[in-house]
């Protein structure tokens, strides 16, 4: 149901960002598509997609003074649903996970040093979602960094990687938009694993970044590119349908 007056108008003019990506390797291998919807202010939803017909991911985070408060994960599902197996909260300076794996439930806590914060392999959504506002000041900025990592030890899935730093560059044009650049670094980036972040000039969401730190244990690096925007739960949905749409059951 609309609100009357200024509400409806704002629900049509405004129908919620769309930003796909690719993420990949610096050098563009294991490339995965990444699409990130923030249908209204404070929430976002995140699918991850390879070839069609295949498995994809399907993330939502809760935001609440530009970090999250909530996320869940899970797959994507025939028909643009989903379901979740896997639980973050974040409350009192601590991630508090779940997360239903083959050999059942497994749960981990870590502290969160550095406000606010941002979960590496959720590929800067959230900060996209909640961008901070000292780039409009050209102001360098910091954030606390955490990582889900499924490694050897399932039962040590989750990690603090410490502060990422982000220092102002200059002004740049990239894919086609005037962004700010700036250079991650930091404890979370120790090492020369960091590297350029590109933000959106206006709106400040991210159009890029080049890093030494993977986020996911099949890489080696981390690159993220925008390869576009467009708006609205219509062509969300149709998005997420289409990954689906006619492939054989199982």
């Amino acid at each position: 149901m609309l609100l009357a007056g200024g509400c409806a108008h704002r629900q049509e003019a405004d129908p919620g960002p769309i930003y796909s990506y690719v993420r990949s390797n610096r050098d563009g291998s294991e490339a995965e598509t990444i699409h990130v919807y923030r249908p209204r202010p404070g929430y976002v939803e995140v699918t991850k997609m390879r070839e069609r017909c295949t498995n994809a991911a399907f993330v939502t985070a809760t935001l609440a003074g530009g970090e999250a408060v909530r996320l869940t994960g899970g797959r994507l599902r025939p028909g643009a649903a989903h379901e979740d197996f896997a639980e973050l909260r974040f409350l009192d300076g601590r991630i508090e996970a779940r997360l239903t794996a083959p050999s059942g439930e497994l749960r981990q806590s870590v502290v969160v040093a550095d406000r606010p914060w941002h979960l590496y392999d959720f590929d800067f959504a959230s900060l996209s979602a909640a961008p901070p506002p000292a780039i409009k000041a050209h102001l360098d900025f910091s954030f606390g960094l955490a990582l889900i990592w499924l490694g050897e030890d399932p039962a040590d899935f989750l990690r603090y990687l410490g502060r990422a730093d982000a220092r102002f560059v200059r002004e740049e044009r990239r894919e086609g938009r005037r962004t700010f650049r700036y250079q991650l670094g930091g404890p979370a980036f120790e090492g020369g694993l960091g590297g350029p972040l590109w933000l959106d000039a206006r709106d400040g969401f991210v159009v890029g970044a080049e890093l030494g730190r993977p986020n996911h244990a099949e890489y080696r690096d981390f690159k993220l590119r925008l390869t576009g925007t467009s708006q609205g739960a219509r062509a969300w949905k149709q998005l997420l349908t289409a990954h689906f749409e006619g492939c054989r059951p199982g």
